[in-house]
């Protein structure tokens, strides 16, 4: 698998999210700055490098957390860690939505807009804040406690603070069980 890495450098702030994952690079082969003349005699990877591709997911995390988005000089940082071309890594990362490739606020609010959040009240963002930046998202998983939003900041370990549900505003708009205009068309299964 031939890995071509592009010249663009990490930032300290993305070495050290990486580095906090992996631990420091044991050779010049995984980035490290210093060469030894065992980096000079012998290639580290192998099956142990292959060991640790399960990593490139919580890797993109800690960059994307760290820092708000993920740089081209942080990926190829990651990529050379855990010996990962960076076409499948790029490929990994454009893959979800919560991460960003471009430079982008801090403060990143989600608004969901499925189906079950637009029938409880939610609607597209608009508008934003300074430092804050509003965006539109696909299923956040909180289906039950509709409408939701979820706020990340960068900078910092990940937490989780979780919300009480907001109080009962009445019934959600929308046919009921036994309600008289629901007719059973027929069975199916």
């Amino acid at each position: 698998m031939d890995l071509r890495f592009g010249d663009s450098k990490p930032t300290d702030e993305e070495r050290d999210a990486v580095d906090a994952l992996l631990g420091p690079p044991e050779s010049a082969w995984e980035g490290a700055d210093d060469r030894s003349d065992a980096d000079l005699r012998w290639a580290r990877g192998g099956r142990a490098a292959r060991g640790r591709r399960d990593l490139l997911l919580p890797g993109l995390h800690a960059l994307n957390d760290r820092v708000g988005w993920i740089s081209e000089g942080g990926l190829g940082y990651l990529c050379r860690r855990l010996t990962v071309p960076p076409a499948e890594a790029y490929g990994v990362a454009t893959f979800y939505s919560l991460f960003s490739l471009k430079p982008r606020a801090r403060t990143v609010v989600r608004v969901c807009t499925d189906l079950a959040c637009a029938v409880r009240g939610a609607e597209p963002p608009s508008g934003s804040a300074e430092g804050v930046e509003v965006e539109a998202s696909p299923c956040l998983g909180l289906c039950e406690r509709a409408p939701a939003v979820w706020v990340t900041r960068a900078g910092g370990p990940a937490g989780l603070s979780p919300t009480p549900p907001l109080p009962e505003t009445g019934a959600p708009p929308g046919p009921r069980i036994g309600a008289p205009r629901l007719v059973l068309n027929r069975r199916t299964g």
